[in-house]
């Protein structure tokens, strides 16, 4: 808020200095003394020596320097006509700094009111001017007005081109450059040297280094640091090492270019050794260089690493700075470290920009304190700092997590009021968060109004409609983005698995796994494999899905034995769960969903001591279980229940609703499957355990405190129990309730009355 402030401070003394230059000007072109001040290197002296770079300062504007320019030997007209000539160039470059277009044009109106449109070096200050202010067509024009060209103003141009993102444009004009009697120079190599980098075009690349050698430009810092950083974009590290160490000049951006190169290619212990290489050499890095030195410490989890560089950037007074201060706090989060993350934020106080304030609402999400993330996103609002898409996407997805319906509605508005909700990248997050929180026709709606579904859109809407237990209507929409030429990716082919598994299509399901190689040329993953163990498991092919294990390419893990473990309980088949269970124990001794699996199957056959024996292994292995517990929103708060649990203020009320509810239940037919649940000793059923489990406990506080009608969204964090799953199916014909969206760990049940 306050840097956007002071922009507009600065443009609005800009508008008021430009009144003040004088209204008559007569310099002519051939001013011998302004030449030789300004010809030396055109296109990099514009701006250099102009008061307009600080707008607001003390001085005025018209003083002139005396390093700059020899007042010695000329006339006090002559003086005044070149101080007044450089206040100019500077409100032009000042314009295309802060890329005000309207300030531009009335710069222009003044350079044609005072005849100087026919002047090369003011006329190229306007060509660079509308070229910064993303009017390419007005410097075109300007250009071709000129009459006579040098390489200023082709830079210029091709410079806008580059800026504006028609690459292909500059490079034909400098196709162009030489056929018109100019001579490309050093600046020119580094700027198109600049595009190639940036459109990966590697073969135009190494066809320009070779003119550079040819030209003897090499030695020239630009053009060095361009061919590192285009050679660096394009992926090829070996030749940025070779140029580097045959680099007559390194200075700071050389440096910068080539550690920075190392780390976006993921070497990053080849990022912090050049780091600390450089420092060596006696080059101490700047801003930017600690700041990727910092993050290649968290990618590489070196937590000390990351603390020294923290006391190197406290030293050279840069912790308090917007770019290391974020950096810090981002590795600190990284590492879970989040008091130091905060700490370092506070002592950034009002320095902390949006991306500081992200970062950190970024780390809380990261750190599952959902809580925290949420206060300071509302401390954020409240000190009027400007939210941007990132945050809002961050936000989002903390209101997943939680996750809280409310929460997500009074966001969405604020996204509205801000304009976002057309951004791609806020409304796959309004989907997903949508779908979290059990209102899966909210995320259609977000979806239907995209103008321009991106595949992570897709694959978000594919992933909610298998998750609320609609997968045909996933399987429907994965065929209609076929249809609209997307692409699908292997995100997609899971949520399409997914859906597979859950609607029992067997064979249609196998025969999109196989496509997923032969049509989409998809690497299959762990996750895919286990999906597939899934669709099998589900369907009571056993022995096809313990085939399909054993015949995979890669070594079976854990996580694709657990479905087939699930489908033996599901099927009954305990020769099988003891197999399989033992290959998953063999890979993770601490794994509690294979202890607890088998010991209810041992407890569902009557093996009471068998049953016993896999507590026994849990407790003298230290395996610890998570409680499974319910979450409810009423009244824009959050109630959470265990089983059994009567520490909330409405327990009473809440379990005499729930024994009336048995009792219309039972009338109804209903026996609680007392199968289900881990016998708490040999021989003995605790039918009070299973009748309490959290999830009842949630819907009878939501029905006893939500107006009658209102949807009953209830969450768990661990998949629900069949009981209650059948439970729950009664209920919605006990009572009269408009959708009861049950949401566990890993899908999500509608029951409709």
């Amino acid at each position: 808020m306050g840097k956007k402030t002071n922009e507009n401070l600065k443009l609005e003394n800009a508008h008021q200095l430009l009144d003040r230059i004088p209204q008559q000007i007569s310099v002519s072109p051939s001013d011998s003394d302004f030449s030789e001040y300004y010809i030396e290197d055109p296109e990099e002296n514009i701006m250099e020596t102009s008061d307009f770079s600080r707008i607001g300062a003390p001085r005025d504007v018209f003083i002139a320097k005396k390093s700059c320019v020899n007042t010695d030997s000329m006339s006090s007209s002559s003086m005044q006509n070149v101080v007044d000539r450089r206040s100019l160039f500077g409100a032009l470059s000042f314009c295309g700094h802060v890329e005000s277009l309207e300030l531009g044009r009335r710069c222009h109106a003044l350079v044609t009111k005072t005849g100087l449109d026919r002047d090369k070096f003011v006329v190229t200050s306007l060509i660079d001017m509308y070229a910064k202010c993303g009017d390419i067509e007005s410097a075109n024009m300007l250009f071709h007005q000129l009459g006579y060209s040098d390489i200023a103003s082709c830079n210029s141009l091709i410079s806008g081109y580059a800026r504006n993102g028609l690459f292909d444009q500059a490079l034909n004009f400098f196709m162009q450059v030489e056929s018109i009697g100019i001579r490309p120079n050093h600046y020119t190599y580094s700027i198109m040297l600049s595009v190639c980098g940036t459109t990966l075009a590697i073969k135009e690349g190494k066809q320009l280094h070779a003119h550079v050698l040819k030209m003897q430009y090499l030695p020239k810092a630009a053009v060095g640091n361009a061919l590192l950083t285009m050679y660096s974009k394009c992926g090829l590290m070996k030749e940025v090492e070779f140029l580097f160490e045959r680099l007559p000049i390194r200075n700071i951006i050389s440096w910068t270019a080539i550690i920075t190169g190392f780390y976006q290619h993921k070497c990053f212990e080849k990022a912090l050794k050049h780091f600390y290489f450089m420092r060596d050499s006696g080059i101490e890095p700047n801003e930017y260089t600690f700041v990727v030195a910092l993050a290649s410490s968290g990618s590489m989890k070196h937590l000390s690493n990351g603390r020294g560089l923290h006391a190197q950037a406290i030293k050279k007074g840069m912790v308090s700075g917007v770019f290391v201060g974020t950096a810090i706090i981002d590795l600190y989060s990284g590492f879970g470290e989040i008091s130091d993350a905060e700490k370092q934020f506070k002592e950034m106080g009002r320095i902390a920009s949006d991306v500081s304030w992200n970062a950190l609402i970024a780390g809380f999400v990261r750190n599952e304190k959902t809580k925290e993330a949420m206060e300071a996103f509302h401390t954020m609002l409240r000190d009027d700092i400007a939210c941007n898409e990132f945050t809002y996407s961050i936000i989002l997805k903390a209101c997943s997590s939680l996750p809280s319906l409310s929460s997500c509605e009074q966001i969405h508005s604020r996204i509205i009021k801000a304009k976002c909700e057309s951004n791609i990248h806020i409304g796959s997050s309004l989907i997903e968060v949508y779908a979290k929180c059990g209102s899966l026709e909210d995320a259609e709606h977000v979806f239907n109004r995209l103008s321009a579904p991106d595949v992570v859109s897709w694959n978000t809407m594919i992933k909610a409609y298998s998750q609320h237990g609609c997968p045909r209507k996933a399987i429907s929409l994965f065929r209609k983005m076929i249809r609209e030429g997307k692409k699908p990716t292997s995100a997609t082919f899971l949520a399409v698995l997914s859906a597979y598994s859950h609607s029992g299509l067997v064979g249609e399901g196998q025969e999109f796994f196989k496509s997923m190689v032969r049509e989409y040329s998809i690497t299959l993953e762990e996750t895919h494999y286990s999906c597939m163990v899934d669709i099998l498991g589900r369907s009571g092919q056993l022995e096809s899905a313990q085939d399909f294990i054993t015949s995979l390419p890669i070594r079976p893990t854990a996580s694709i034995w657990r479905p087939l473990l699930a489908a033996c309980r599901s099927h009954g088949n305990l020769q099988m769960a003891e197999f399989v269970a033992k290959h998953i124990l063999d890979m993770d001794p601490r794994d509690p969903t294979a202890y607890i699996t088998l010991s209810n199957i041992y407890a569902e056959v009557g093996r009471w001591d068998d049953a016993e024996e896999q507590r026994k292994l849990m407790e003298l292995r230290e395996v610890k279980k998570e409680p499974g517990c319910s979450w409810i929103e009423v009244n824009k708060k959050l109630y959470k229940f265990f089983s059994r649990d009567k520490t909330h203020i409405e327990t009473a009320n809440i379990y005499e609703k729930l024994e009336e509810l048995m009792r219309q239940m039972k009338d109804m037919g209903y026996i609680p499957d007392t199968n289900l649940v881990l016998h708490q000793g040999v021989g003995h059923s605790n039918v009070g355990q299973i009748l309490h489990h959290s999830e009842k406990l949630a819907v009878c506080f939501g029905l006893i405190s939500l107006p009658a009608g209102r949807p009953i969204r209830v969450f768990k964090n661990l998949r629900v129990c069949g009981d209650c799953h059948s439970a729950m199916k009664v209920v919605a014909h006990v009572v009269i309730i408009g959708d009861t969206p049950v949401m566990d760990a890993l899908a999500s049940s509608h029951l409709r009355s």
